[in-house]
């Protein structure tokens, strides 16, 4: 679907990208094929990749989530270690396997409900991606908490009412960058 490439595509060459669409369009889809794509992409490429979701509640995030473990589950070459493949997968995390077990893993991809901001700090590695389902729910301290350590930030929601900073950087549109 071409929307979902021009979401693909935002999301790996810009900063900030920003997603309105209603029901059933095909959001969480295309953002659990983002979030899990750029892992496994870096786990090939051998670079650190630190990826945080995040939602206003536990049931937004279950979606998608539930798109992320679909692909896991379907791809055509294993990716969860029992089955041969390279990743540790927990509820609402992947890690790569080797780093199963630490107490402090260099790489992750994770699933965070964080109503303050609380966990959305300091995620720093080579390649980081933030990703906040249900935007415009999202508290501003969300946004401000990935400023200091996503290099990508992908944002999608359905246009319901609202006056965070996922309504004026929408209203905003396109900027270019300095």
């Amino acid at each position: 679907y071409k929307k979902q490439v021009e979401i693909i595509e935002s999301t790996f060459t810009n900063r900030e990208t920003y997603v309105t669409a209603g029901n059933q369009l095909g959001k969480d889809f295309v953002a659990g094929f983002i979030a899990l794509g750029a892992f496994v992409v870096c786990l090939h490429q051998g670079i650190t990749c630190r990826i945080v979701t995040t939602s206003v509640a536990e049931h937004h995030l279950k979606v998608l989530w539930g798109e992320i473990g679909r692909y896991i589950t379907t791809s055509a070459q294993p990716l969860m270690h029992n089955k041969g493949g390279p990743l540790t997968v927990n509820y609402q995390e992947v890690r790569r396997h080797s780093e199963a077990d630490a107490k402090n893993p260099t790489n992750y991809l994770v699933g965070r409900v964080s109503a303050k901001g609380e966990g959305l700090a300091g995620h720093h590695a080579e390649f980081t991606l933030f990703i906040g389902d249900e935007a415009s729910g999202l508290d501003d301290m969300a946004y401000e908490m990935a400023q200091g350590w996503a290099k990508h930030m992908l944002f999608i929601s359905n246009p319901n009412m609202t006056t965070n900073f996922f309504k004026r950087n929408v209203k905003a549109g396109d900027l270019l960058a300095v």
